[in-house]
């Protein structure tokens, strides 16, 4: 199942509290916000679908952005691939020295 990186509003700091305690979601670190002309509170946290959809049925209002394992997925593409510090033999400079 999917997880995505979402931005989570709601006015309530009861309600904003609710998502570690209740929820059981996690928050992403130092994603803490407060819009002091709204009065609404804003954090970033990882979700699946499911969760999403609780959240919204219980008035939050979510932004989702990027599915975060198909990122990960591609940067781990990214990564070369085998021991890049393996000994090679003889072109190995730590054996010349």
């Amino acid at each position: 199942m999917p997880r995505y990186r979402i931005s989570i509003t709601n006015p309530s700091t009861e309600a904003m509290a609710d998502l570690v305690h209740k929820y059981k979601l996690h928050i992403i670190d130092h994603s803490v916000r407060h819009d002091k002309d709204t009065g609404h509170h804003h954090v970033d946290a990882i979700a699946e679908p499911d969760e999403i959809q609780l959240l919204e049925d219980n008035g939050y209002h979510i932004e989702r952005h990027e599915d975060v394992d198909e990122i990960g997925k591609a940067r781990q593409a990214e990564v070369g691939r085998g021991n890049r510090y393996k000994k090679t033999g003889a072109s190995d400079l730590a054996t010349e020295i």
